[in-house]
């Protein structure tokens, strides 16, 4: 990977900007999964809208989201890689600015200040800055090659995630601050990084632990300690976990059936429409459900990471990586909170959880994932 980067040049765009003729290239395979991944989501969205009354009904709002996630990723599909990881900088720094509005200007909503209203739609930039840091971090690494291996370097690839993960912290979201520690881990290896500095960062972070612990939202910290003990507080803290937890255990081997779940539609479990959408899967649809739904996010991650090794250039590579280890990190940490794994902390869950923000990451990170090959057979 190391001798790789050394050849690359990030501004040499040698097909042009834009070339529609990438469409011809898709990998079937992955796009088959993203629509059958896409198409579960709906369906249960369709049963989690049951009762709603106000408004557009969620899967509808969400088969808009869908059609506009897939136009944006065939558009990524189509455009240079070399070219938007070139411009990388101007978005990372628009991102900044951005978020520094949001903390000014942002609407709250649930205790967090994450929103910027435009019109009709509120926008959160923290989802798009995680894709916008792949992308920087894309860049970075890139430009510096072989020095990733001298430690000023390589902190400096924490310092680029660190200064928008520090401003999502502040408004607050914990769940998508923390997905920037993981995609930067990731991307520096795959870069060619010493395995000891990463081991150096890693327990610098549990070290610090106790002090970050100190500086939560009192919520947050109610969160985490709901975890260690969910009876601590049933009926407050420890309400989601608990239900969750029963939520998933009544749907049994087969489930309730479809629209059947009572947990669900009596509103015992909040949020079953966004973080808790892998519950109400499991409710109705059961144990053989749920397996089958992991089969298909597994399959997904594993063709995720098959057109990762097939990329011809380093910066290909990173990309990839990165935007695989998003993806990854959401469907591990959100189904594992839904299990009473991990403390909760709004993870969504991709195609499932209703949210048409993290819908276009989803989806800028599968446009990303399919321009991989793509650059490959232009070369090849």
């Amino acid at each position: 990977m190391t001798q790789k980067i050394k050849d690359f040049d990030i501004l040499d765009v040698r097909v042009g900007i834009f070339n529609y003729r990438n469409l011809k290239r898709i990998d079937w395979m992955f796009a088959g999964l993203v629509l059958a991944l896409a198409l579960v989501g709906l369906v249960v969205l369709f049963s989690a809208s049951r009762g709603t009354t106000a408004g557009m009904p969620y899967y509808l709002k969400q088969a808009a989201f869908c059609l506009a996630g897939v136009v944006l990723a065939l558009l990524i599909m189509c455009m240079d890689s070399r070219f938007l990881v070139s411009i990388a900088p101007v978005f990372y720094c628009g991102a900044i600015l951005i978020l520094g509005a949001v903390i000014l200007f942002g609407v709250s909503v649930k205790g967090g200040q994450r929103w910027l209203p435009l019109g009709p739609l509120h926008l959160q930039p923290s989802e798009q800055t995680k894709i916008i840091v792949v992308y920087t971090l894309a860049w970075y690494l890139s430009l510096i090659k072989d020095r990733v291996r001298s430690l000023p370097f390589f902190l400096l690839a924490f310092v680029i995630a660190g200064v928008p993960g520090l401003l999502i912290l502040k408004q607050p979201s914990l769940g998508t601050a923390l997905a920037l520690g993981p995609v930067t881990v990731v991307m520096l290896w795959v870069a060619g990084c010493r395995w000891w500095h990463l081991l150096m960062v890693l327990l610098a972070g549990l070290a610090m632990a106790p002090i970050a612990y100190q500086k939560l939202e009192p919520y947050q910290q109610k969160r985490l300690l709901s975890f260690v003990n969910p009876e601590a507080d049933p009926k407050g803290a420890g309400w989601q976990i608990r239900q969750s937890k029963i939520t998933i255990g009544s749907g049994g081997f087969s489930g309730k059936g479809f629209r059947q779940g009572t947990q669900t539609m009596l509103n015992y479990l909040p949020e079953h429409h966004t973080d808790f959408i892998f519950s109400l899967l499991a409710e109705e649809h059961g144990f053989v459900g749920a397996i089958i739904v992991l089969g298909l996010y597994l399959t997904f991650l594993l063709r995720g990471l098959k057109l990762a090794l097939k990329a011809s250039e380093p910066a290909n590579a990173l990309l990839a990586a990165g935007c695989v280890t998003i993806l990854a990190f959401h469907i591990f940490v959100n189904i594992a909170i839904t299990l009473g794994l991990m403390p909760v902390t709004g993870i969504p869950l991709p195609f499932l959880s209703y949210g048409g923000n993290f819908y276009m990451t989803t989806m800028m990170c599968v446009g990303t994932l399919l321009h991989v090959p793509v650059r490959k057979q232009l070369f090849d």
